[in-house]
């Protein structure tokens, strides 16, 4: 039998239980009502950096707020996401998530001190661009079927480069290479630029390069663009194949962006950006400026990124653990 005082305290605990559900109803409904920070785990100037630069101020526009963005590079970009995924999950702090963050990383990295699956929440995509293959302008290949015709006949005399180990240039180069059995050499260098700058100048034979930083070099002639590495042909260059084209069927890699936030945000927060980020990438203008830089905007739903982002965790996590890269 209750006594008045625990009916007294049952009363309490329900309606301090009402008041909590209050509050964090009325806090997401005023959320935000400061600025908001965008953590980007690359350095400022590259095209990671580009691609939050432009998601933050449409964003922003659209949630009318200010987001602030943040550069904390290092490790590959793990020490910002990792500083990203233990920040308040209080819808304050989102994070410019990418492929190599996010989906290589998990496999790669032995402690890495965040796992993407349980410490962080996608809230939706930005876009993706595709990879090109690349040789100095000089170079006697033209095509991919040459650059695996030539490694047969001598394996281990072709080298490719990438910006480091575990970047998209290498892990994308690996998965070509299981596709071909090409018996390439990795030459990793400290970035992109100056990998592109010893393709140019013959040191090593070719690259897969990001859409939007290889693009100029192509354009200005100082490379060649052999293959891209998506399904359907780059707009920007309608004449180029794919690899898929080149008998490398199915053949799908992107470099890819999207929007996260600590795990166990606010679900009414979650879905506003989530619904916020679908109305920017669905305005022509903001399509056609990505697609001039060489990037495809995101057109699926929070939901679709979420399973995308799943998918691509297990594909590069198989294609690390088949073609041997050690754990670092």
């Amino acid at each position: 039998m209750k006594t008045q005082r625990s009916k007294h305290f049952g009363t309490l605990v329900k309606g301090g239980l009402l008041a909590l559900a209050l509050g964090i109803a009325s806090t997401a409904h005023a959320w935000p009502d400061r600025a908001l920070k965008m953590i980007v785990p690359f350095p400022a100037g590259g095209i990671n950096d580009t691609v939050a630069r432009l998601t933050a101020t449409h964003l922003g526009e659209e949630l009318g707020a200010t987001i602030v963005v943040e550069n904390r590079a290092g490790a590959g970009g793990t020490i910002g996401t990792m500083a990203a995924a233990s920040s308040p999950a209080d819808g304050y702090t989102i994070l410019l998530g990418a492929s190599s963050t996010v989906a290589v990383a998990p496999s790669l990295y032995k402690n890495l001190g965040y796992a993407p699956e349980k410490d962080l929440l996608a809230l939706g995509g930005i876009g993706s661009a595709a990879s090109l293959l690349v040789v100095g302008s000089n170079s006697k290949w033209s095509s991919l079927a040459e650059l695996v015709e030539a490694d047969k006949k001598a394996p281990g005399t072709i080298n490719y480069g990438s910006a480091g180990a575990g970047t998209s240039h290498h892990i994308k180069t690996e998965m070509l290479k299981l596709r071909t059995d090409a018996k390439w050499v990795h030459i990793p260098y400290r970035g992109g630029a100056p990998a592109m700058t010893d393709l140019m100048g013959g040191q090593i034979d070719f690259l897969l390069e990001p859409l939007p930083t290889a693009l100029p070099y192509v354009e200005s002639g100082r490379v060649k663009a052999l293959g891209v590495t998506t399904r359907q042909r780059a707009a920007v260059l309608p004449d180029v194949k794919t690899l898929d084209e080149q008998g490398i069927s199915g053949f799908d890699a992107t470099l890819w962006f999207g929007v996260f936030a600590p795990a166990g945000v606010d679900d009414a927060i979650a879905q506003k950006i989530g619904d916020a980020l679908q109305r920017v990438f669905a305005r022509d203008a903001v399509k056609k400026d990505f697609e001039k830089r060489g990037l495809d905007t995101y057109d699926g739903t929070p939901e679709q990124f979420k399973e995308f982002v799943n998918a691509e965790i297990k594909l590069w996590g198989d294609v690390i653990q088949k073609a041997g890269i050690p754990v670092q």
